[in-house]
């Protein structure tokens, strides 16, 4: 099984819109949704799922960063932490994950975002002391 959703014809995926591995479309799927199932029905806004992984991604990173830890002896360097580049890195200095923001082909839409980009850290450094810290 590859995980792939199924759209069926006569569909219409609007713009912006994430669907659930094995999903089943038929019918419209609206702008700015992310939708699942089968058959798929929306199960949120882009913005709610936005904001909920924004919430959880600060403790997964602080998951991944003890686990690498403890599993190699060593921190994870900042290559390792491709998802999660964002929680320290300012938006002038992301050219090391060049390839991240151009993963889906919207290069210039995730440079924009990230021009009003807040990190919640200042550095690297200051990133690793938080996940480290008991």
């Amino acid at each position: 099984m590859d995980g792939g959703a199924t759209i069926l014809g006569g569909s219409h995926v609007g713009n912006n819109v994430i669907i659930g591995a094995n999903a089943v479309v038929s019918g419209i799927v609206e702008d700015n949704s992310v939708y699942a199932g089968n058959p798929a029905k929306k199960i949120m806004s882009l913005a709610d799922f936005k904001a909920k992984r924004e919430k959880r991604q600060l403790s997964e990173a602080k998951a991944y960063v003890r686990e690498y830890k403890l599993r190699f002896g060593v921190i994870p360097p900042e290559s390792k932490l491709t998802e999660y580049f964002f929680l320290f890195k300012k938006n002038d200095d992301v050219k090391t994950f060049h390839e991240m923001l151009t993963l889906m082909g919207n290069y210039e839409n995730s440079v924009k975002e990230l021009e009003v980009h807040k990190p919640a850290f200042n550095n690297y450094e200051e990133f690793i002391d938080y996940c480290l810290k008991d």
